[in-house]
């Protein structure tokens, strides 16, 4: 997967509209939140539910969770990853704008003999993003639960956001959260948003220019009432 966000902001060259691209990845985000491989360049990011570590490329380099990041909406997929003795096994990955290139879970190969409960095929969601800092480009994929939904949930908000005409490139910094579950402490994948940019915006970002800071919105002017002026008394 070549990240696609500089054609994305710049606004040409798109394979789907944008209200295609807002009910794809509202439906996708939808399905795969709440239910049950990449090219050259581009760095894999890890996430550990019981240590909390975020981590990308071969070297398990930590991903700093301070930086600002550009999500790239045309990035989000869906798919399925099996699970064998701890390890990752098969994958089908799809583009959530492209449903028909979808694989269903009765077309999944058998994989076993599966000796665990966790093995076997389970759902993905992921996305793709790059520093804007470093171009460094990134992709990000889960099948656990609770980072099915931190995904979904950005995801949908994208949707949401593109269906409405609001600024949808979301500049984020990729954290985490603890979190109890079933009397056991673990972690789960954290999208501090700080900013949604306009497609222009980001790409300036991307090139390297300053962004233009946006003209608040006109305000009301403030009315000062005049002071009452005092009564005047009758001398008798």
């Amino acid at each position: 997967m070549s990240t696609s966000l500089k054609a994305f902001v710049a606004g040409g060259g798109l394979q789907v509209s944008q209200q295609a691209l807002a009910e794809a990845l509202r439906a996708g985000s939808n399905a795969a939140s709440t239910g049950g491989g990449g090219g050259s360049g581009v760095e894999y990011v890890a996430f550990s539910g019981k240590s909390g570590e975020i981590t990308y490329g071969r070297e398990r380099e930590d991903l700093d969770q301070t930086e600002e990041f550009l999500l790239d909406p045309l990035s989000a997929h869906l798919g399925w990853v099996c699970w064998v003795g701890s390890k990752p096994v098969a994958r089908h990955e799809w583009l959530m704008h492209e449903p028909e290139n979808a694989v269903g879970h009765l077309d999944l190969e058998d994989k076993g003999p599966y000796a665990r409960a966790q093995d076997g095929w389970q759902p993905l969601i992921g996305f793709g993003f790059v520093s804007p800092e470093t171009g460094i480009e990134y992709k990000f994929s889960t099948n656990s639960k609770s980072g099915r939904n931190a995904v979904g949930d950005l995801l949908r908000e994208i949707g949401d956001r593109l269906k409405a005409g609001d600024p949808s490139v979301p500049l984020f910094r990729f954290t985490k959260e603890r979190f109890q579950a079933q009397g056991e402490w673990n972690y789960k994948p954290k999208f501090d948003v700080t900013d949604w940019l306009e497609m222009g915006e980001a790409s300036a970002m991307l090139a390297g220019d300053d962004l233009v800071e946006r003209e608040p919105e006109d305000e009301p002017e403030e009315v000062i009432e005049d002071a009452p002026k005092p009564r005047r008394t009758r001398r008798t």
